[in-house]
């Protein structure tokens, strides 16, 4: 486990970590800023023969939020706060990264969360990196159980694995190609706001929430990321950004058998292999350029009722009575995706499934009022993309020993 790293990458993520906190941010990206940017991108790979991979991605975020100041009879603790769990990141670069020193080439970066909000912006210290070069033999890893999130809840049993590489069989034509960088993130569950946290206020809603539960709770997933490069017919290298994950069952308000709701996995199901699948491929040649992907289907059960399948492209609402439940199931949109005709760029942002829970009641004369909510997203990936030279990687990239 590596922890402390050097304080100016840490001030660099902090940003990155500060926006992904927001549940379901990443699904509502600039689709015409992320386009002209790839594209740009892949044109400066052209030119100068350099190429690039990069993945950003996590597990799991989540904010609550309450309304402090509402109109009501009785006090509301005032929360806001955010946290992301099991985030990812990665770039092979042969043009060296931004940020790390001369000769870094790759960087696979991970943490267990990044805590903030309420006063209590941090990082939780569990956190890991690799570069390459220098390329290490093994991989770093990190691990820790039980982590109390300041007002958020509780995360248990996560851990992580990250390792990058960089040498002359990865990156020189010829070469048989391979593994640039790799990362594994797991997370056992993920507590959410437990009910006792509420106060007094949790007597005024029409249902009746689960004592002494979370609000929410997410079951165990993982997440898995890949970068590398492979052999063509005439010896250039292709370039290629692979994920999978695996969607955690989910629980609101006690789940489906207490009157709330339940969302998981249809199907069989052993509880660990990964349901969730994306690949983009850059050869350099007409037509190389592709992003395939598979997401699971999923079945909602709420309360009694009728199970409900949930498929990518799913958004419904769902009342039960002064708690209002938004669940998004976001596909991968068409306005998202860069696939260069000429094989050289490929790029795709958005997936996951994200959750919205809003508590209110009804006040004398004011009517309904809002007094809190909780968000959860799951599995999304801001980025993703590939870019090559025209042609694949071609121009020799030899490494003395």
């Amino acid at each position: 486990m590596t922890c402390g790293t050097a304080d100016r990458r840490r001030s660099r993520r902090t940003a990155v970590k500060a926006v992904a906190g927001v549940a379901g941010a990443a699904l509502a990206v600039t689709t015409a800023g992320f386009q002209a940017q790839a594209a740009e991108a892949g044109q400066d790979a052209r030119q100068d023969g350099d190429f690039r991979i990069a993945a950003d991605g996590y597990y799991a975020t989540a904010r609550v939020a309450t309304a402090g100041n509402a109109l009501i009879p009785v006090p509301v603790p005032e929360v806001d706060a955010h946290v992301t769990v099991g985030q990812i990141e990665s770039e092979a670069n042969s043009a060296g990264i931004e940020g790390e020193d001369e000769g870094v080439h790759s960087r696979a970066f991970g943490t267990i969360a990044s805590v903030g909000g309420a006063g209590a912006e941090f990082d939780v210290p569990y956190l890991v990196e690799q570069v390459a070069l220098p390329e290490e033999a093994e991989s770093a890893s990190y691990g820790v159980h039980d982590v109390e999130v300041p007002i958020v809840g509780t995360l248990s049993a996560i851990s992580g694995e990250v390792k990058a590489n960089w040498n002359n069989d990865l990156v020189t034509e010829g070469a048989p190609g391979g593994v640039l960088t790799s990362l594994y993130s797991g997370v056992g569950q993920v507590d959410l706001l437990h009910v006792d946290d509420l106060g007094p206020v949790t007597e005024l809603l029409p249902i009746e929430l689960p004592a002494g539960s979370p609000l929410m709770t997410v079951g165990a997933g993982q997440l898995l990321q890949e970068t590398g490069t492979f052999p063509k017919d005439d010896g250039t290298l292709g370039a290629y950004a692979e994920v999978s994950g695996r969607f955690a069952d989910l629980s609101i308000l006690g789940g489906a058998a207490e009157g709330g709701i339940s969302l998981g996995f249809a199907g069989a199901d052993d509880g660990d292999t990964p349901n969730a699948w994306g690949r983009l491929e850059a050869t350099g040649e007409p037509g190389g350029a592709s992003f395939d992907y598979e997401l699971p289907a999923l079945e909602l059960h709420v309360a009694d009722e009728e199970v409900i399948d949930v498929e990518p492209g799913f958004d419904e609402t769902i009342d039960l009575g002064g708690v209002s439940v938004n669940l998004n199931f976001a596909d991968y949109r068409e306005d998202d995706t860069v696939i260069a005709e000429d094989g050289t760029a490929a790029a795709a942002s958005g997936g996951g499934l994200s959750v919205r829970i809003t508590l209110s009641v009804e006040v004398p004369v004011v009517g309904e009022v809002e007094i809190g909510s909780a968000e959860v997203g799951l599995l999304s990936f801001p980025e993703l993309s590939v870019e090559v030279p025209e042609g694949g990687i071609s121009e020799p990239v030899i490494l003395e020993n």
